[in-house]
């Protein structure tokens, strides 16, 4: 009895992969329809002083193996509502527009993106893009604590843990990056730590986590004399909206036969003729050292 349970489980097997085997079939040949072209814009305005940028860039046909067309010689301005300023491009990064370096954005202005003379659908009009964002206020970060974790098998390491006053006024959104002796850790949209105030309105964020610090990764490993940052953005709800669609869309949908993503929303007009972001974000840090 226990042989022929053998050879059953054995037939099994083959007849499973003969199965799959029946199942391949070689496409050599797919058709993609093509897209009118659209203007790619990614901007960003902080309260930090430095060299604030827009970059251009022009999107055309899926699977195309050209590089990415970069858009020059646009006319760009942003203004708060009681100036404006021009940003001048990079000749070493075309495509790439910047402010001058004394510049900063001030909390609680809304500014307004203006982008002129250039020609995507190349019919020799120039067209004209244009953007706002208000650059939200956040409170300063009272402190961060680090807490090791080595209950849960499934992660040991640092949780960072974020001491502030949410400032209420209606709904906040959040953007959290981390540093390691100055080292940037979250260095891609896949490890930015995203949040709103729900629940939180108007009250204290007495140690709530924002980030963990793996013992297995060599880089996020602490050691006696590390340096850890914390920033917080004040973002909004556009940019909020923004990162979310992108993760969502980027990783497998389940269950494997879900419907198809939505388009990535976008904050510049007019719609449908453009891709991207602008906005405008407030910036606070916090920095503690591990002993």
């Amino acid at each position: 009895m226990q042989n022929i349970k053998y050879h059953i489980y054995i037939l099994s097997i083959i007849a499973f992969l003969l199965t799959l085997s029946g199942c391949r079939e070689i496409i050599t040949d797919i058709r993609l329809d093509s897209t009118r072209p659209r203007l790619v814009v990614e901007g960003y305005i902080s309260t930090d002083t430095t060299r604030h940028f827009v970059k251009l860039s022009k999107m055309g046909d899926a699977l195309k193996t050209e590089q990415v067309q970069v858009i020059s010689n646009a006319l760009i301005t942003v203004s708060d509502g009681t100036k404006t300023i021009s940003l001048t491009e990079d000749q070493n990064k075309k495509g790439t527009y910047y402010t001058a370096p004394d510049f900063f954005g001030v909390a609680g202005r809304n500014y307004t993106l203006l982008i002129k003379n250039v020609d995507i659908n190349n019919d020799n009009v120039m067209e004209e893009y244009t953007s706002q964002s208000l650059l939200k206020t956040i409170n300063p970060i009272d402190s961060i604590h680090l807490v090791y974790n080595n209950t849960n098998r499934h992660f040991i390491g640092w949780s960072i843990n974020l001491y502030t006053m949410d400032p209420g006024k209606g709904r906040n959104f959040y953007l959290i990056k981390v540093l390691k002796n100055n080292i940037l850790l979250t260095d891609s949209v896949f490890k930015y730590s995203i949040a709103d105030n729900n629940s939180f309105e108007g009250k204290y964020f007495d140690g709530f986590p924002v980030y963990n610090l793996s013992e297995e990764r060599k880089d996020e490993k602490l050691s006696f004399g590390d340096k850890v940052t914390v920033e917080m953005y004040g973002i909004t709800e556009d940019y909020f909206s923004f990162i979310s669609s992108y993760i969502s869309d980027y990783y497998p949908k389940v269950p494997i036969f879900s419907g198809p993503s939505a388009n990535i929303p976008s904050n510049i007009k007019p719609e449908g003729d453009v891709v991207g972001i602008f906005t405008a974000y407030s910036i606070q840090r916090k920095s503690t050292v591990y002993k």
